[in-house]
């Protein structure tokens, strides 16, 4: 995975379908709905697979959730005390995202809202769904 840059993106919405149907108009993404049970969540695409910046868009949670920019990190543990030591402040802790990788949303020191993105490895990802498979 291509680290330190930016890897995806989240739009959260008042109202998706209305939202998603401008960004198909103005841009021509795509947009499909996730299986990702609890959690209403569409996979935004902006281009070809491999050479654009997908995204995500969600239901709004509240009056500050803005958008988003997820940078890629080789290890989201020390990114984390790193982001933090650097003067950063936790706004929601690491999550893993099953079978996908860990995310961790912090405010830069002026406030701007970014988030961290480790994918998991290929190997731990084969691993989870061989164990999955036993249950």
């Amino acid at each position: 995975m291509v680290t330190k840059t930016i890897v995806h993106f989240e739009i959260p919405a008042n109202e998706v379908e209305r939202l998603s149907g401008f960004y198909r108009t103005v841009f021509g993404w795509k947009f499909e709905k996730a299986k990702m049970p609890g959690f209403d969540y569409w996979l935004i695409s902006t281009g070809p697979r491999g050479k654009s910046v997908g995204g995500g868009m969600y239901k709004k949670m509240g009056p500050n959730d803005g958008a988003r920019n997820f940078i890629g990190v080789e290890e989201i543990d020390s990114a984390i005390e790193t982001f933090k030591k650097a003067g950063g402040t936790e706004v929601m802790g690491k999550q893993e995202v099953p079978g996908q990788g860990w995310s961790f949303i912090g405010a830069d020191p002026e406030g701007n809202v970014i988030a961290l993105w480790e994918q998991m490895k290929p190997a731990r990802r084969a691993g989870r769904r061989r164990k999955s498979k036993r249950r």
